[in-house]
């Protein structure tokens, strides 16, 4: 019998069985997820609370700061007050600030109010986070969505000794009183150590800063002064009108007894230059006068974009961490690179001061303006600065013919570091506050101008100019990124008619990626062609150690190239694209016996090898007597490219050295100074190996001996490039033994001794005296040069400190090295200055670097937040390691020292070259010594 129901009608369990079944399935794996999510959870910690992350975060942004500071030059205490306007982006129940070595006043704890009259909410609690530098306000509930909050907090502080936030410096007038005065520096993140902000360049705002100051000083902010109230007591209030949207670094206030004087541009900007009143009256402002008011005309014409406020400050300061600091309306400077006493005329300081300045003046745009977004960015401020300046230094001073030098200034040392295998790209990801003072190197500073330096010389100037207007226009008062600056050059390129020109696609190979390519030109003498590789320049070939790169280390390369006879011509130019491999190229009009010459005045960021006969070609025309029609510093770079190949393996040493044997007849600074910094690569590596270093220094000072005769000691009234010529001739005719330049040296010196007066020694001609007779001398001439240090000028401090160094004496530089940790003795900001010149020493490399080791904790402490400065003493104190015992000792202090700081990178390079110098030793020295002993 049946149940009554047909066969293929389902049971109430198949109806609802499996379905239950799959319910629980379903929710066990539910219950499982969660189990694992709250395992996984409770394994990593609980998410971590926002000031715990090393950014801001972005719920609020600031609109505009009152800022008040109360310095006591008397105690050292700087007291304030700040009223911060903030607006709501994303409802939060937090307020982060930063700030770092404040006391927040107990007694008026930090608030909150709101702008509309609503309740707001209260600070239930608040402290400080130290580890990234955080002040955290907690409130009883959310801050609303688009309303405006003023923050106001009262602090207390130091008006510190360490050359960073808010510092204190010092003089002695001519009465012999002992001078203070107090004056900020911010960038890129001590602005948190003067007064509680938003410490990140996308957190911009305006100002309005008010100094409170015993009376006798003259307080300077970015603005003009509004009003001036009495506090009583001998203090008064100035406040300063309201400055416009800006990031916190950029601020600046100080405090001084200063004076200046001033003049006007032709576009009605107010400027000043203030210094000690001595140094003014001097009229040791003037020139530095003159060349700002006409620069920051000449930038507003050249970006087509005003200049926004009514005056530049220029201030030259007794201490200062680095050379100078674009604060916008209020530039600070080291007194040595602003001020210029032309009194005792000195080409080379005159461009020195000149073109810092223009430097400073070309930030007002590029960083003050438009900012970059982060500190990753940081090139675009430093790269434009350190190229436009040349700009404004060529418009100052147009006899300097200052182009001409960008390859020896900018391009030539930078290539050196950028060709190790611990460089980094311009453009780098930036995470934590040590990548933020490490990014502060020579790669962005003069890479970046290189690079951009290219990039015009490739798109035009004036479709380069026209960008740039447009980029500053568009991104005024805000922050943008490196792909804005490629879109505006990009559409300007094909405006102009450049149709095919992708910038980004070209920058991005120069930018994304560290290092650069060696271009080898291999011709084909008889098809009239050439065929053109590129490659990754590494100087140590035999690295194990492995880099990548997402664009495989190739580039867009602007080849340009000129054959012989056609010299004065304008440059052909080719493009190799990433990943083309060989590309042929039709030589016109070159002859076989004819030279082919690539990179014209060293435009491009790029080495060039070529093939033997086209060395040949090049050193046959070099020795000729028509030399000087191959361009000065493409005659410089045949040399550097030459030594730096043959470092690298890449072309005989034999080649390289047999570049310099034209430099016999070469009376131009520029390829002499080009050629002396690539062959110091010998004396660095070799120069303590007696009988090579006997064989080297003759033969240099063959070299250089028919330029010194032919300028000798007597003034020479000429261009720039003239007085230069003699500067290099004598100072390395000094330096490689030539008695009778050694004996002008001491002779001059002894005067200066026995008169107590050095008006009879060039100004120029100093350093090199100095020198000189410091190095052929004994302790009597030291301990002068020490006595006239203590009461000399800045700019002759800093001559007599490198000088000091140059003595042969090791108990002398021992007793050197311990003073220069005086701070009664040397100045901070000094004291590198003496372990970098004891270490450039060959007597004092071994010394340099024992006193480095063993006083590691000094250096870190007092100079680790300047990356410069840590990066300097590292190169000159390394740079001639070339043994394996040099390398055992340097492996052992990283051993013992894993915290580095902002020396990490100058350290794996350090590593690097030793490595290098080691292996290069091995397979030249034999070749080196050879090849002299056929000069005699």
């Amino acid at each position: 019998m049946t149940s009554g129901k047909v066969d293929d009608e389902p049971s109430t369990w198949d109806k609802y069985g499996v379905k239950l079944v799959s319910a629980l399935c379903v929710t066990l794996l539910g219950i499982g997820l969660i189990l694992i999510i709250v395992f996984e959870t409770q394994r990593a910690g609980p998410a971590p609370k926002p000031w715990q992350q090393f950014r801001l975060p972005d719920t609020l942004t600031p609109i505009h700061y009152d800022v008040e500071v109360r310095p006591d030059l008397t105690t050292f205490v700087l007291t304030g007050r700040v009223d911060i306007s903030v607006r709501c982006a994303t409802p939060t129940s937090y307020v982060i600030l930063h700030s770092s070595d404040q006391e927040i006043d107990r007694n008026s704890a930090p608030t909150v109010q709101g702008s509309d009259g609503q309740k707001t909410p209260s600070v239930t609690s608040w402290f400080l986070f130290p580890e990234n530098e955080f002040l955290v306000l907690e409130l009883s509930e959310d801050l609303r969505e688009g309303e405006v909050y003023t923050i106001t907090v009262y602090f207390r502080g130091a008006v510190r000794a360490a050359l960073n936030g808010f510092y204190r410096s010092s003089y002695v007038n001519e009465q012999g009183q002992t001078r203070y005065l107090g004056i900020t520096d911010f960038q890129p993140q001590d602005a948190r150590k003067a007064y509680p902000c938003f410490d990140e360049p996308a957190f911009k705002a305006t100002f309005n800063v008010t100094v409170v100051h015993q009376q006798e000083y003259t307080a300077l902010s970015n603005m003009p002064l509004e009003s001036t109230e009495s506090r009583g007591g001998g203090w008064v209030a100035d406040r300063f009108q309201k400055m416009v949207r800006m990031p916190t670094y950029l601020l600046a206030f100080g405090v001084s007894d200063f004076v200046s004087i001033n003049s006007t541009t032709s576009t009605g900007i107010a400027t000043k230059i203030w210094a000690r009143p001595e140094y003014i009256a001097a009229g040791m402002g003037d020139y530095g006068l003159d060349v700002a008011n006409r620069v920051v005309a000449y930038f507003e014409d050249y970006f087509g974009v005003p200049f926004p406020l009514p005056k530049i400050d220029h201030i030259a300061l007794p201490d200062f961490n680095s050379g100078a600091m674009e604060n916008w309306g209020l530039i600070t400077y080291r007194e040595t690179r602003l001020l210029y006493d032309t009194n005792s005329p000195s080409a080379t300081v005159r461009k020195a001061t000149a073109r810092i300045i223009a430097h400073e003046l070309a930030h007002m745009w590029f960083g003050n303006l438009v900012t970059m977004e982060w500190w990753d960015g940081t090139w675009l401020n430093e790269g434009f600065a350190s190229y436009i300046q040349y700009k404004g230094l060529d418009f100052a001073e147009p006899q300097m013919n200052v182009m001409e030098h960008f390859a020896y200034d900018r391009s030539q040392s930078v290539m050196v570091d950028d060709s190790l295998t611990s460089s980094n790209p311009v453009y780098r990801p930036v995470t934590t506050a040590d990548d933020v003072t490490q990014i502060f190197g020579s790669i962005i500073y003069s890479k970046g101008a290189s690079i951009l330096r290219m990039l015009e010389n490739f798109i035009g100037e004036e479709t380069f100019k026209k960008a740039l207007k447009n980029y500053l226009s568009k991104n005024a008062y805000g922050n943008a990124v490196q792909d804005q600056l490629w879109a505006e050059l990009t559409t300007a390129a094909r405006e102009d008619g450049q149709t095919d020109l992708d910038v980004k696609a070209v920058m991005d190979t120069w930018t994304l990626q560290m290092g650069y390519p060696v271009v080898t030109m291999t011709r084909d003498y008889t098809r009239g062609t050439a065929e053109v590789t590129q490659q990754h320049f590494l100087v140590d070939s035999a690295s194990t150690v492995i880099v990548t790169s997402e664009l495989g280390y190739q580039w867009y390369v602007p080849l340009t190239y000129l054959i012989q006879a056609n010299l004065a011509n304008t440059p052909v130019q080719t493009w190799m694209a990433p990943n083309e491999g060989s590309k042929v190229i039709t030589i016109q009009g070159a002859s076989a016996n004819e030279f082919v010459l690539a990179n014209i005045n060293h435009a491009g960021y790029y080495r060039i090898n070529y093939d033997p006969t086209n060395w040949q070609l090049l050193a046959d025309h070099l020795n000729g007597d028509n030399f000087e029609d191959i361009p000065a510093d493409n005659r410089g770079t045949l040399v550097d490219d030459a030594f730096n190949l043959a470092r690298a393996g890449m072309l005989d040493l034999t080649t390289a050295l047999s570049m310099t044997q034209y430099l016999v007849k070469d009376r131009h600074f520029i390829p002499w100074s080009m050629a002396l910094r690539a062959t110091s690569y010998i004396e660095r590596v070799v120069g303590s190996v007696p009988d090579i270093s006997d064989l080297w220094e003759p033969y240099m000072r063959q070299q250089i001996s028919p330029f010194y005769e032919e300028v000798g000691w007597t003034f020479l009234q000429g261009d720039y490039n003239t007085e230069v010529g003699q500067v290099v001739a004598i100072s390395n005719a000094c330096g490689y033994g030539n008695g009778r330049c050694v004996n002008n040296a001491t002779m001059m010196f002894d005067l200066w001794i026995n008169t107590n007066n050095n008006s009879h020694i060039p100004e120029r001609l100093k350093s090199t005296v100095y020198c000189t007779a410091i190095k052929h001398g004994g302790r009597p001439e030291w301990d002068f040069a020490w006595q006239q240090y203590l009461t000399a000028s800045a700019s002759e401090q800093n001559r007599l400190l490198s000088a000091m160094a140059c003595t042969r004496d090791t108990d002398t530089l021992n007793t050197y090295l311990e003073r220069s940790r005086d701070d009664s003795l040397v100045r901070r900001q000094s004291a590198p200055l003496v372990v970098e010149s004891v270490g450039r020493n060959s007597v004092g490399k071994s010394l340099a670097w024992s006193f480095l080791r063993d006083n590691w904790d000094f250096y870190f402490d007092n100079y680790d937040g300047t990356s410069f400065t840590m990066t300097g003493i590292v190169e000159d104190v390394t740079r001639q390691f070339s043994t394996q015992e040099d390398l055992d000792e340097l492996e052992t202090f990283l051993a013992a020292h894993p915290n580095q700081g902002t020396a990490t990178q100058a350290f794996s390079q350090a590593v690097e070259n030793t490595q290098a110098n080691i292996r290069w030793r091995r397979d030249n020295e034999d070749k080196l010594r050879a090849w002299l002993q056929a000069q005699r």
